[in-house]
């Protein structure tokens, strides 16, 4: 089984973490759209008996409080939120003023972003 669909919430962290952990086969490693589903994913594997890392390695993305909030610690990539922010104003600002300027312009800009290492994950398990 592939990718889960998620909705970016806890609720279907929990429910794509369920379909995962109940096949016949379950994953070792588990990324998460964000923090939010990478800590429901930690708290069904906890519910399962499986030990995080050991078991499963999770890993999130935002880097947002919650990743910090649930035992063990969310390896997680951070994204650098302020200045997507003052990058997306700053070109708001320069199309506004270009409103002379006939259609609409696609601007792509690439911030960087870093993983942060946390506890949740390890090695894989040994194959049976």
């Amino acid at each position: 089984m592939g990718p889960q669909p998620g909705y970016f919430t806890y609720r279907s962290g929990l429910e794509a973490a369920e379909r995962l952990l109940t096949l016949p086969q379950p994953p070792s490693a588990i990324f998460a759209s964000n923090d939010d589903m990478a800590s429901a994913v930690v708290s069904v594997a906890h519910r399962r008996g499986l030990e995080v890392p050991g078991d499963l390695s999770v890993v999130g993305f935002d880097d947002t409080s919650a990743s910090t909030m649930v035992w063990p610690e969310l390896t997680t990539i951070h994204q650098p939120v302020a200045e997507m922010a003052d990058t997306a104003v700053d070109i708001l600002l320069r199309e506004i003023r270009r409103s002379g300027s006939s259609g609409r312009v696609t601007v792509n800009h690439m911030l960087a972003h870093q993983l942060v290492t946390r506890a949740s994950v390890s090695r894989p398990p040994p194959a049976p």
